[in-house]
Formats: structure tokens, C-alpha cells, sequence
């Protein structure tokens, strides 16, 4: 009898004792295990950093030669001649929203230096296969021949000449992008403040990737994108322009997609992958995006891809002397960073300085 009174509290303490010392073992293990890893993930890190450096080491040393050829091709006021011409003499094209596509951007031989000075996989961002993205900020990993060549794109060409060319071609439609926010003479001294290219990048994307249709940034109002299409790529896997069902002004300062606030996107062009082509557009009034689907031939794609956006002490300035209401779309602007809502939907946020 008295057995089996205390069997069921003997049963509650002993079961008691053995959940918590197996919780404190699987705790335990877990740490040991977690620390491993960790340890492991460095040892990798390292590894690949080694092999790197040797990769880019040996790079240096083939391609010494090239470099010091390099250098007496890199005439700015020459090359720069041909990219402002060739964006001078391009079409606006308006639907769905303003936007140019300019073949022949660069010299041919300017632009085979570029595919030969293109950065190794090896020193591209490696935390996405299917996604990777290789920043200027970076070019002090890459090969001399790299630095040497895309510091003077980057530079030289985007910053120093492309941007201010677009700027020009499309000055009407970027009136218009700040119209949509204070009204048409809002527009025109929005327009008027001093912009820049920001952001410069080189993507690599391989299949799996996809992309919804979406805005960029709201303080960017040119996208451009360079095609670094190699002889015998596939020029179906391009970017796609998207018409939405009916007008709407992006909220928020992050990246907006508009499917996500009830909006309908449909393709009304793609833009083909080709050599030597760019993409630019307006960032308003419609949406781009892009696939390549996991069974697409092409196995890598690569783009270049820069922004253009105001002074943003300029345009806060302006902003400011609109009514609370008009100027809501642009709310964050003003909010500080730490009590600014998480973005929904965005890809990675970029730097904004």
C-alpha cells in the first residue's frame, strides 16, 4: 500500500531530474556542436581568403603585361566622346515607363578590355550561389588588371560622363518623376539640384534566380544596367519592363513591389542580354524585374548596374517646404534610421550615405 502511494512521487521526481539532465546534456551538446561549426566556418574562411590571394597573385603575374597595355586605352575624353554620342543619339522610349536602350554603348575594344578585366568568382560575395554581387568598394581584392579597368568605369566613365549624359537625354522624365510627388514646378527644381551615380556594381546571377517586379530605391531616379554578355550567351534572359494596371506613387524609401500593395503587373517588354548594351530608366510609374530559371542555358549573367540620385540634403531641403500630406510618400526621409520600419519585401538595403 504505502509502495503505491510513493511510486507516482518517486516517478514525478525521477522523471523530473532525468528531463532537466537531458536538457542540460542536449544544451550542452548543442554549444560544443555550434562551436564546431564556428570554428569550422572560420577555418573555411580562411582557406578561401589563401586561395584567393594566390589566385590573384598569379592573375597579376600573366596579366602584367596587359596592364601596362591597358593603361593607353583608358582615354577618357576619347571613350567618353563615344558613350555621351551614343547616348545623345538614343531614343526615349515611353512606355511603360521613360527609358533608353543604347547598343554599342562602348568602343568594341573597350569593351572586350572589360570582359578581360572582369573580376574572378572567387572575389564576388559568396553568400548567395545563386546571386552575387561584386561592389567597387571591393576592387582593392581583385587582380591589377581589374582594379586598373573597372576603377576607370566605375569612375572615369559612370561617374565622370554616363551619368551626366543621361541626365541630360532624360531630363524631361525626370522632371516629370519629381512632378509626381510636388507638382510640376516642384519638378523642375528637383530636377535642377545636383545629382550623382551611386552604387556601382557588378552582378553575377545564375539560374534559379528571379526577381519580382519592383521599384528601386525611391531616391533613385535613373537605374542603369550594362549587359556584360559574353559571344554565344543567350539574349532571352534580359530584364523585363512591367506596365502596372493603374497609377500609383511608391511609398516608402526602400525597394516597393508593387504586387505587394494590390497592384497588377504585366510584362510589356524585354529588354534583350546582349553585349554591350545598356538599359536605363526612370525609376517611376512602372516596374522591372528579371528570371533565369533553374533550366536556362546560360549558366552565368553578368550586368553592371549604378544608380542616380539627388543631393540628399538638397532634396530634404525642397521636400520641407511642402505640405505634411504632399510629401507623405517620402515620410522616411525624415524619420531617423533607428525607428524607420523594417523593409518589406526589400532586397539588401543599400548604403545610402
Amino acid at each position: 500500500m504505502l509502495a503505491r502511494l510513493l511510486y507516482p512521487r518517486l516517478r514525478g521526481l525521477f522523471l523530473k531530474d532525468a528531463r532537466r539532465s537531458w536538457n542540460e546534456d542536449v544544451a550542452a551538446s548543442s554549444a560544443r556542436l555550434e562551436a564546431s561549426l564556428n570554428d569550422l566556418r572560420a577555418e573555411i574562411a580562411t582557406l578561401r581568403r589563401g586561395y584567393r590571394d594566390l589566385l590573384v597573385a598569379e592573375l597579376d603575374r600573366r596579366d602584367a603585361p596587359v596592364v601596362e597595355a591597358a593603361r593607353s586605352k583608358l582615354d577618357r575624353h576619347v571613350i567618353g566622346a563615344h558613350v555621351s554620342k551614343a547616348v545623345a543619339d538614343a531614343e526615349v522610349r515611353t512606355r511603360p515607363m521613360p527609358h533608353l536602350v543604347i547598343e554599342r554603348l562602348l568602343p568594341p575594344e573597350v569593351y572586350e578590355l572589360l570582359l578581360r578585366a572582369m573580376p574572378p568568382v572567387e572575389v564576388f560575395q559568396d553568400r548567395d550561389p545563386v546571386k552575387q554581387d561584386f561592389e567597387m568598394g571591393a576592387l582593392d581584392t581583385a587582380p591589377a588588371l581589374s582594379r586598373l579597368v573597372w576603377r576607370f568605369f566605375d569612375d572615369d566613365l559612370v561617374g565622370g560622363v554616363l551619368a551626366s549624359a543621361l541626365l541630360r537625354r532624360l531630363a524631361p522624365a525626370v522632371a516629370a518623376h519629381y512632378a509626381e510627388t510636388g507638382g510640376p514646378e516642384f519638378g523642375e527644381r528637383a530636377a535642377a539640384i545636383p545629382h550623382r551615380s551611386f552604387a556601382g556594381r557588378i552582378q553575377l546571377r545564375r539560374p534559379g534566380y528571379s526577381l519580382q517586379p519592383h521599384l528601386d530605391p525611391k531616391r533613385v531616379v535613373i537605374t542603369g544596367l550594362i549587359y556584360f554578355a559574353r559571344p554565344g550567351d543567350d539574349p532571352s534572359y534580359g530584364t523585363q519592363l512591367f506596365s502596372v494596371d493603374r497609377g500609383f506613387v511608391s511609398a516608402g524609401i526602400k525597394t516597393y513591389f508593387p504586387e505587394q500593395h494590390g497592384l497588377s503587373c504585366t510584362v510589356a517588354s524585354t529588354v534583350p542580354y546582349m553585349p554591350n548594351t545598356m538599359l536605363a530608366f526612370v525609376n517611376s510609374g512602372a516596374a522591372h524585374g528579371a528570371t533565369l530559371p533553374r533550366e536556362a542555358p546560360l549558366k552565368e549573367r553578368y550586368a553592371y548596374q549604378f544608380y542616380i540620385k539627388p543631393d540628399d540634403g538638397a532634396l530634404k531641403r525642397l521636400l520641407a517646404g511642402l505640405p505634411e500630406d504632399t510629401r507623405a510618400p517620402w515620410a522616411e526621409l525624415f524619420t531617423p534610421k533607428a525607428d524607420r520600419p523594417p523593409a518589406h519585401g526589400s532586397t539588401t538595403p543599400l548604403p545610402w550615405p
